[in-house]
Parts: C-alpha cells; structure tokens; sequence
C-alpha cells in the first residue's frame, strides 16, 4: 500500500503485491507442476481470470491457463527452459499484471473519513460536510433566517 497526497485529501493505493499462492514445485517438467501442499482452486486460483504466474527461480513468468487443487498449468516465457522444475519457487497474483493497482481510497484529512473516488471529495472534505457559511456569505445555522 502506498499513501500519496492530494490537496485536503490522501489517497491508498493497493497493489497487488502479495501473491494469492506460493510455494515450491514438487513435480515439473512442463508448463504445468504440481504441489500436493496446496488447494489451488479452492484459494481462487481460476484459469478464467488470467492470474499472473511468476518463476522466482529463474524469472521467467506467464499467466495460468489451467488449475485444480493441487496443479496448475501457466505456460511461461523469459526464462531459460520455459518450463517448471521440481525445486522451482513460484507466486500466483491476484492480477493479470504484478504490483498492479487492486484499488485506490481516498481520505478526507479533514474529516478522517473514506471514500472510494476523488469525486466524493470536495476542497478536502466530503460535500455533505461542507460548512456552508465557511466559503459563502449570509448563512446562518439551522432555523434561522437567510440574510437578503
């Protein structure tokens, strides 16, 4: 997560830097390996959703075209033999893309509130918390009068 500033507001950024699964090859020998530690499908790793699939060991990474619970499949590219070996580390993402944006909240430093777009802030603040009488004349509080 990073924090950067904007006028009255902060925004969160959240990247997709933590990997959905990791882990270390048990069987290779092709685009698919196999590690009997894990439950690949049942932690959300979907062929559907084109997941980022990275060799830590020697840096090759693609995306997963096939999973069950216990093997996957993600044809690689960039690395020496473009395919899995038994020993080899691996991290699946939740993204197409490593250290991809997931998401991006913004803070009223003002408020101490959150939202979820720059278009719900207004001068730093929320604009249903905007003190009226703070950027326009002739408002008084509740119950009172309109100076003409």
């Amino acid at each position: 997560m990073s924090v950067r500033r904007s006028g009255g507001a902060a925004s969160e950024i959240h990247l997709d830097s933590d990997p959905l699964a990791e882990g270390i090859v048990q069987v290779g020998g092709t685009a698919t390996f196999t590690d009997r530690r894990q439950e690949f499908r049942s932690c959300g790793v979907d062929p559907g959703l084109s997941l980022y699939c990275e060799n830590v060991t020697d840096g090759s990474a693609g995306t997963v075209t096939g999973a069950d619970e216990n093997t996957v499949t993600c044809a690689l590219s960039g690395g020496s033999a473009n395919v899995w070996a038994a020993g080899d580390a691996y991290k699946i993402y939740k993204t197409s893309t490593k250290d991809s944006e997931i998401s991006k909240i913004w803070i009223d430093r003002r408020a101490g509130r959150k939202v979820t777009g720059k278009d719900r802030l207004e001068k730093g603040i929320l604009p249903e918390d905007i003190d009226l009488d703070e950027y326009r004349d002739n408002i008084f509080g509740p119950g009172q009068p309109e100076r003409s």
